[in-house]
């Protein structure tokens, strides 16, 4: 590596590390990334544990108390029994009246004493650490992700039909409430009334019961889904909920107040249609995620072996995927003990991604890209080192001036929407302007994802699937060295499964006598 290059990739480190600390941390975006998510159930099993020792508290005491109501309620039969043999007696009406003057008071302070005073502590010391009410939104708008996506029913989401596969899982009245609680927020009412229609589903179910601590009221959620309702203009079926509303209610002062609200909307607009149920609409995102697009000719596969003197004697696996705009597909180019290191490096700086606003000439977090992302400089351990070369041999291209490696995890329906790799000329950076725009995009596939995570690009009808081991190449630059926007890409969101890839932009400024005719 030349000494330029080498101060350049320093430089570039030292703003990485500049923006990476620069973040809020204050939400830990848990949902964004898999990875991120293993913490949190590693201190859920914590705070498991100490609700446990709590309870083992709470039987110590019981057994104390249950031990002396045996005692003294058969001292206190055996006295009434014989009320005036026993009292005669000294040594019982001393016991009496010492036991009523000294015990009950002891008895007083021993029931006033808090039980699980350290595990309440433990519990409020961690309190940090859990997850945030942005945190919450962030992971009810991915399941509205999914549902929207791949067109997915509610009722089969809850209970864990998931893109017509079965699992052995399902949502509780308390999940499908919180969903409903936010669609209502986000005034989308038609899933709001469809989240809540399931908490009361679930509600009602013989067999399904939460723990008092946690119990809904149902007069609240059945006024939650009334309300929804009335939004919807459906003012006669919102009266039938808020009178079944009212036979839970012991205070039904404000049910009534909003049943006779509902009955003049009712004679006020008797012939009003209900607002119609607006899914999300569907175009080639959409259908590309759901493995929709039709099925093109595959060109062909084979050993490359040309594109450096070394594949001459290891050539790999290539799929020639399209001519115009090129891309290719290599499968097995990445090793599972590579893929493990690699997810090793990336884990422990594994940070919420961000995207660069022209507006504002900064990088921020946005909804259209949820993951968590790092970076690997190139020269930060041998596999990093040997993966540069594997990259430079699979496309021919000269990395000097390229950026860094970068890893992403994919959580809770991460995706990326649909955006280009090459930058704005009109907009572009110091570092674009020195190094060039974005000639290709290297993205290796380092696990296989269950359900979901396509890369689909909409403009040219093709969709890759994740498959643990496989990279593929594209060129995001036409011949003249003019952004290609036939390469809009996207990544899917993630319906089950944890999605990790691993990329490299490749700069064009180094690839004058590899790919000619690039402006310069």
């Amino acid at each position: 590596m030349h000494l330029a290059e080498l101060k350049l990739q320093l430089v570039a480190i030292a703003l990485l590390f500049c923006l990476v600390n620069g973040q809020d941390d204050g939400e830990k975006s848990h949902s964004t990334s898999v990875a991120g998510m293993v913490d949190l159930l590693k201190l859920e099993t914590l705070l498991v544990e100490n609700l446990s020792n709590y309870a083992d508290e709470l039987e110590k005491k019981l057994q104390t108390v249950r031990s002396f109501v045996h005692d003294m309620r058969n001292e206190n039969n055996k006295a009434k029994s014989q009320t005036e043999h026993y009292l005669a007696n000294p040594l019982n009406a001393f016991s009496l009246i010492r036991r009523m003057h000294e015990d009950w008071t002891h008895w007083q302070h021993y029931m006033e004493q808090p039980v699980g005073v350290t595990q309440v502590e433990y519990l409020k010391a961690n309190r940090e650490l859990l997850p945030s009410s942005t945190d919450l939104e962030e992971a009810a708008d991915s399941i509205h992700r999914i549902v929207g996506t791949y067109d997915i029913q509610v009722s089969n989401m809850v209970k864990g039909l998931l893109n017509g596969k079965q699992y052995n899982v399902s949502m509780s009245a308390l999940d499908s409430y919180a969903m409903g609680k936010y669609h209502y927020d986000q005034q989308n009412f038609g899933y709001a009334s469809q989240w809540i229609f399931q908490a009361i589903d679930w509600l009602t179910a013989v067999h399904h019961k939460l723990p008092l601590p946690l119990d809904l009221d149902r007069s609240e959620v059945l006024l939650l889904y009334a309300e929804s309702l009335i939004q919807m203009n459906r003012y006669g079926d919102a009266l039938k909920v808020i009178n079944s509303a009212i036979t839970y209610r012991t205070d039904k002062v404000k049910l009534l107040l909003r049943k006779s609200e509902v009955e003049t909307l009712i004679r006020m607009e008797p012939k009003v249609l209900p607002k119609p149920f607006v899914k999300q609409q569907v175009g080639p995102y959409e259908i590309g995620c759901r493995g929709q697009f039709p099925i093109k000719s595959q060109l062909h596969c084979l050993y490359n072996s040309t594109n450096s003197p070394f594949l001459r004697l290891a050539p790999l696996k290539m799929e020639l995927v399209g001519l115009d705009p090129y891309m290719v597909i290599y499968h097995d180019v990445i090793s599972p003990s590579e893929i493990l290191e690699l997810q090793s490096l990336a884990g422990p700086t594994l940070k919420r991604a961000t995207v660069y606003q022209h507006a504002t000439g900064r990088n921020s977090v946005v909804k259209t890209r949820t993951s968590k992302v790092t970076w690997l400089p190139d020269i930060s351990s041998p596999l990093t080192v040997r993966l540069n070369k594997r990259i430079s041999d699979m496309t021919g291209f000269d990395l000097n001036g390229s950026e860094m490696l970068q890893m992403m995890n994919y959580g809770l329906g991460g995706h990326y929407d649909k955006h280009y790799d090459f930058f704005n000329s009109s907009t572009a950076t110091e570092l674009t302007k020195l190094n060039g725009d974005r000639i290709a995009t290297v993205l290796f596939y380092l696990s296989d994802v269950e359900q979901g995570g396509a890369t689909v690009f909409p403009n040219i009808e093709r969709a890759v699937f994740p498959k643990k081991g496989a990279a593929i190449i594209w060129y995001n630059l036409k011949h003249d060295g003019e952004g290609d926007t036939r390469t809009l890409h996207a990544a899917c969101p993630v319906i089950v499964g944890s999605k990790w890839v691993c990329n490299k932009w490749i700069r064009e400024r180094e690839q004058l006598f590899r790919r000619p005719c690039l402006k310069i």
